[in-house]
C-alpha cells in the first residue's frame, strides 16, 4: 500500500522552495512498521496492530500516526490504546475515513485516540 510511508514523508519534509514542506522537518527518520498482511491495503488482526503500537513504543516512540481504520470495534484494541495513551503518555492519531459516511471507524474513534 505504501500509504504510511507518504504520510510519514509528508510529515517529515524539509523545505526545498519547491513544493510541500512538512509541519516537523528535520526530525528524526521515522519508524515505519508494516501493519498489513498482503502487497495491497487488505487486513490485519487486532492484536497485529497492538504488537506493532508496542514496538513503536518499545523504540521511543510519543507519537504514533496511523493511516488505517475499520469499521470493527475491538474491545482488545480500545484497552490497549487506553494503556498506551494514560500509561506510556503516547499520543495515538488514526485516519478517520475516506468513505463520505458517518460511520465510526476505528481505531480512530477510541477516546484514546486523534481522528483525523
Amino acid at each position: 500500500c505504501g500509504h504510511g510511508s507518504h504520510v510519514a514523508g509528508t510529515i517529515l519534509a524539509s523545505e526545498n522552495n519547491e513544493g510541500v514542506r512538512g509541519i516537523f522537518p528535520g526530525a528524526d527518520s521515522p519508524l515505519i512498521v508494516k501493519v498489513f498482511f498482503d502487497s495491497g491495503c487488505g487486513w490485519a488482526y487486532s492484536s497485529t496492530l497492538i504488537r506493532a503500537v508496542d514496538h513503536c513504543i518499545d523504540a521511543g516512540a510519543k507519537i504514533i500516526s496511523m493511516s488505517l481504520g475499520g469499521y470493527s470495534r475491538s474491545v482488545a484494541q480500545e484497552d490497549a490504546f487506553d494503556e498506551f495513551w494514560k500509561e506510556d503518555g503516547v499520543l495515538s492519531i488514526a485516519a478517520a475515513g475516506n468513505d463520505g459516511n458517518s460511520a465510526y471507524g476505528y481505531p480512530a474513534s477510541y477516546s484514546s485516540v486523534m481522528s483525523v
